[in-house]
């Protein structure tokens, strides 16, 4: 994902919404979907907490759990930052 596409997702995101949430609630499991490990990799799915409690924009990441092993921290990519 390109820095024009994320400040293009962020200023639509904010043309619909003033804030996005980081309470308890925010980083939940309701909030996250990890997919199934395939070819060591794995698909996450976080889902923003808008104020009005829609969850329609959501960031797409792919985990690379050999990376992660090896370097002993997450190594995530941004995939997508879009509205459901």
């Amino acid at each position: 994902m390109t820095r024009s596409r994320w400040d293009e997702a962020l200023e639509s995101y904010y043309a619909e919404h003033d804030s996005v949430g980081t309470a308890g609630d925010a980083r939940g499991p309701d909030m996250l979907r990890i997919g199934a490990e395939l070819d060591r990799s794995r698909a996450v799915r976080q889902s923003l907490d808008d104020p009005e409690g829609h969850r329609d924009w959501v960031i797409d990441a792919v985990v690379d759990c050999a990376a992660s092993d090896e370097l002993g921290e997450l190594m995530l990519t941004i995939v997508d930052f879009h509205r459901l």
